[in-house]
């Protein structure tokens, strides 16, 4: 039979609320009384009911976190910053992985909801905007990372995805490319825009013409990247350049270039948006545009846990934090004469 708080008391010699207060360290226990508390606990084997717990104090001291794809390296790194962080407060996180599918992040949310959590970090899809309005009038705290969510006003944490962008096509305009495909996550979500803006404004700033032909569109997955890969190089108007605009995208490209026998860089300049060790350890190594993915979840973290412990009788504009990227200049380019 499994052991409960009044059994404790009384093996202890003391009242249930006593036990409680021990606990919970709600109230001072004095060093005899512990010791008794404790070496009842232990001869019994009891186990606080942590949840029950939980909804009496009205504190789960969790937080949600639902990230897009958990096999992708961004999302792993963000998971571990935002466990690091969390941790450090004293917080425990639940992970849910939301496939990029709007029904399954809802359905993530609302576990979330009624698990308790005291927030959520959200790497939104971007489709059940409605929802998270809601549950934002109704209290709860929200961070959103990496994306947006039309209509939806409340804090986030990203990068600065145009610029970044920007900066890797504009190398390769540097470097003598002129006709630079790009392969791009979906537009409706916010990161596929802002990239896909980026690389427009580096050769409208250059004065090359936008072609279409160069413009694969699909989802930020390695498969995406090798089907968006082929249609680039098995075309008849071919690239000479590629901006893979995350590192699954680039995993497949790399695939299709290898398997047509061509070579980086002598034979199409590559560059790719994220950094990780599998960029420096490829051969040869990629340049990318770095992104401080840690420093995404460990941000976004500590936004949350101000949240959590500020005045909620005062109204605040939500927090809105925009990481810098950097170009990581190695050896997938070279100078084009």
């Amino acid at each position: 039979m499994i052991a409960n708080i009044k059994d404790v008391a009384n093996r202890a010699g003391v009242s249930a609320t006593t036990v409680s207060a021990y606990l919970n360290k709600s109230v001072p226990v004095n060093k005899t009384t512990a010791k008794r508390i404790k070496e009842a606990i232990e001869e019994l084997g009891y186990r606080p009911n942590l949840i029950a717990r939980s909804l009496r104090q009205k504190k789960t001291n969790t937080i949600g976190l639902i990230v897009c794809n958990i096999l992708s390296n961004f999302y792993s790194v963000i998971a571990k910053s935002v466990e690091d962080s969390a941790r450090k407060y004293g917080f425990k996180t639940i992970l849910c992985n939301g496939d990029d599918n709007p029904e399954k992040e809802l359905e993530y949310i609302k576990v979330l909801e009624s698990s308790r959590v005291e927030g959520i970090i959200l790497a939104p899809t971007g489709k059940n905007g409605g929802y998270i309005k809601e549950i934002i009038e109704s209290g709860m705290k929200i961070v959103l990372i990496d994306r947006l969510v039309d209509g939806v006003n409340c804090n986030e944490v990203r990068v600065d995805n145009e610029n970044g962008s920007y900066k890797a096509v504009k190398h390769l305009i540097e470097q003598g490319y002129k006709r630079i495909g790009i392969i791009s996550g979906s537009m409706d979500i916010t990161t596929g825009k802002e990239r896909l803006d980026g690389y427009l404004k580096a050769l409208r700033e250059a004065n090359l013409s936008e072609n279409d032909d160069f413009i694969k569109i699909g989802d930020f997955k390695k498969e995406s990247g090798v089907n968006l890969a082929k249609e680039l190089l098995e075309g008849k108007n071919i690239p000479d350049a590629i901006f893979s605009t995350n590192l699954d995208i680039t995993k497949g490209v790399l695939t299709v270039i290898r398997q047509m026998g061509l070579k980086v860089p002598e034979d199409i300049g590559l560059v790719g948006f994220d950094d990780s060790d599998l960029t420096q350890l490829f051969n040869p190594p990629i340049t990318v545009i770095s992104q401080p993915v840690y420093e995404i979840g460990s941000t976004a973290m500590e936004i949350m846990i101000n949240e959590i412990k500020s005045d909620k009788n005062v109204e605040k504009a939500p927090i809105k934090k925009f990481l810098k990227t950097k170009l990581v200049k190695r050896a997938s380019t070279r100078k084009i004469n």
